[in-house]
């Protein structure tokens, strides 16, 4: 099963990053003014469904990454403790994809805002984690750090949505008037701050990636 697990952790990180990538270049073609809004439009809402792979790689990673480490015995957890992780694990995608998936905006709402806590819950809980496993001597450090860089993604990952919604809110206020260079500049500008996230979130992953391939004992 040790195979399948890599596989599938490493499958995880391609859909992540990739098309974490799309989401990237979709925002960004989505600031071009010259372009009519509708193209705009369309290729931020195309943004938004490629979006759903990231969210659910992210969802998926730690689940994948225990039982890699219960495999390599790294880690040594009974089965109840599995059974709480993997229960959350796909408890949190069913809210997620309901949202993806529902066409009442109050359902979607509703599914974005648990999956926003659901956010700060998991950074806390690979956060203190990790800094647990720092002080465990059967634990290699590695791990522990890499675990601990998860919990910054998820961090990240709350803070990227919390800037997001701005952003959003001025977009829809140019579907009245694409030609306000004003509100243009202000899309632009609110923008800014969700990118840095994002690069946060490449960076955080590569490295925990490189923790986990390379072993680096840093």
């Amino acid at each position: 099963m040790l195979d399948f697990w890599v596989y599938l952790h490493i499958l995880l990180l391609v859909f992540w990053v990739g098309t974490d990538l799309g989401v990237f270049l979709a925002a960004r073609y989505s600031e071009r003014a010259e372009l009519a809004f509708e193209t705009r439009q369309t290729v931020l809402q195309l943004g938004m469904i490629l979006d759903r792979l990231p969210r659910t790689a992210l969802v998926l990673i730690i689940p994948t990454g225990v039982m890699i480490a219960m495999e390599y015995r790294w880690l040594i957890l009974p089965v109840w403790i599995l059974a709480i992780i993997w229960s959350a694990a796909l408890l949190w995608l069913l809210i997620l994809w309901q949202g993806f998936l529902s066409p009442n905006p109050a359902v979607q709402a509703r599914c974005a805002k648990i999956n926003w806590w659901l956010n700060l819950i998991a950074a806390g809980g690979a956060a203190t984690w990790g800094l647990v496993m720092v002080f465990d001597p059967a634990v290699p450090l590695w791990l522990a750090l890499k675990v601990i860089m998860v919990g910054g993604i998820f961090t990240v990952g709350f803070i990227l949505d919390l800037l997001f919604t701005p952003a959003m809110m001025l977009f829809a206020q140019l579907s009245t008037d694409p030609e306000n260079k004003g509100l243009n500049q202000s899309y632009s500008k609110a923008l800014g701050p969700v990118y840095l996230t994002v690069v946060a979130i490449y960076i955080l992953a590569l490295t925990a990636a490189a923790l986990g391939v390379f072993k680096l004992p840093i």
